[in-house]
């Protein structure tokens, strides 16, 4: 079986990296034999780290050429069809699906994130193209509710996130960190506000560390939180860290599990603390944050454009390192069954491309 995958792959940004290597295993680990090839930014990368083949996402022929040779396509995970940014993400995600309906091959939405979309022109695009799809599994009800709005009316099925089911123990065990008794913080920027929430953090950061604990920055999507997380270390008056960026998903894992809080904006950076049971704090940028927050029963302190204060989020984190060890096991309770599930996904997409549905 060979089977081609569509993402947000090669562009250095962890979380999806993730997504991508919890979509291979999983895959795998249902099929030994599969034969998987990766459309990505930097091919060569991709080829050496997962040990797939791979092609420029960017060449549109030689992806329909690929289609024609593969058993069908799979499109995810992530937050693929949104058009905060630009219109540009759904025309390309799209027209992928599109390629492979015209070499007559079966698409999987795989544990999709989608929208926001604002405008009409997006929505129009998605109802046509989603409505031609195979199966379409999606990470949170939001997404659901959004789809239904646009009017699709395929099978739809709700799924953990992929990287949920990252098999944690495969990690090198022989892997410890230094530095002891720390916190974990994943910033990125938001240009829709103006920068308090930043100079917030900065603040509760330094709090912290005059607590007797250390703050270790983990840049989630390459220099762009490098330089975020920088930007937030300058606001500081106390030391802290800020890890490589170019660090490796498992080193990166290991910093969190091994943290007694994680205060995160990124997405995958609560994903990780939630697969090593580490008690997490989100700061929202987009429904995705809470949506998943809500899942694992883990709190937000509230959106980047919220009026809410350092003292609340100091507040909170205080209380949490605290009792970090029942947060700790409560948090093994709410996430286990999701790791559980998201290994499921896989199996589906398997039945789906080789039309056993």
């Amino acid at each position: 079986m060979r089977i081609l995958i569509s993402g947000y792959y090669g562009f250095n940004n962890a979380g999806d990296e993730a997504i991508l290597k919890s979509i291979i295993i999983a895959l795998r680990d249902v099929n030994p034999t599969i034969d998987i090839v990766v459309l990505s930014n930097d091919v060569e990368h991709t080829k050496k780290t997962y040990n797939v083949d791979a092609i420029n996402r960017w060449n549109i022929f030689k992806i329909y050429s690929e289609l024609r040779k593969s058993d069908g396509l799979i499109s995810g995970g992530g937050s693929l069809l949104q058009d905060v940014t630009s219109s540009r993400p759904i025309l390309y995600y799209t027209t992928i699906i599109r390629l492979a309906k015209l070499a007559k091959k079966p698409t999987f939405i795989y544990a999709q994130g989608v929208g926001p979309i604002n405008k009409e022109k997006s929505k129009k695009i998605i109802n046509k193209v989603l409505n031609n799809v195979e199966y379409i599994t999606l990470r949170d009800n939001e997404s659901l509710k959004l789809l239904n709005e646009i009017g699709i009316n395929k099978p739809i099925t709700i799924v953990p996130d992929p990287v949920m089911g990252l098999n944690i123990t495969r990690l090198n065990k022989n892997k410890t960190r230094q530095e002891k008794d720390y916190i974990t913080v994943s910033v990125r920027d938001w240009d829709k506000c103006d920068e308090s929430f930043l100079e917030k953090i900065a603040i509760v950061c330094d709090k912290i560390v005059e607590s007797n604990k250390k703050v270790i920055f983990v840049p989630m999507h390459g220099e762009h939180d490098y330089k975020t997380s920088k930007k937030v270390l300058y606001m500081m008056k106390q030391e802290a860290n800020i890890l490589d960026h170019k660090l490796d998903i498992e080193d990166k894992i290991l910093y969190i599990k091994e943290s007694k809080l994680m205060i995160g904006m990124r997405l995958h950076a609560l994903i990780f603390a939630a697969t090593v049971n580490t008690p997490m704090i989100g700061i929202s940028y987009d429904p995705k944050i809470e949506s998943f927050l809500k899942l694992v029963k883990q709190p937000c302190i509230g959106s980047v454009e919220e009026k809410w204060s350092s003292e609340s989020l100091l507040k909170l984190s205080l209380n949490m390192i605290e009792n970090y060890e029942t947060l700790k096991e409560e948090l093994n309770q709410n996430s286990s069954e999701l790791i559980k599930l998201s290994k499921s996904t896989a199996n589906k997409a398997i039945d789906i491309l080789n039309k056993k549905y």
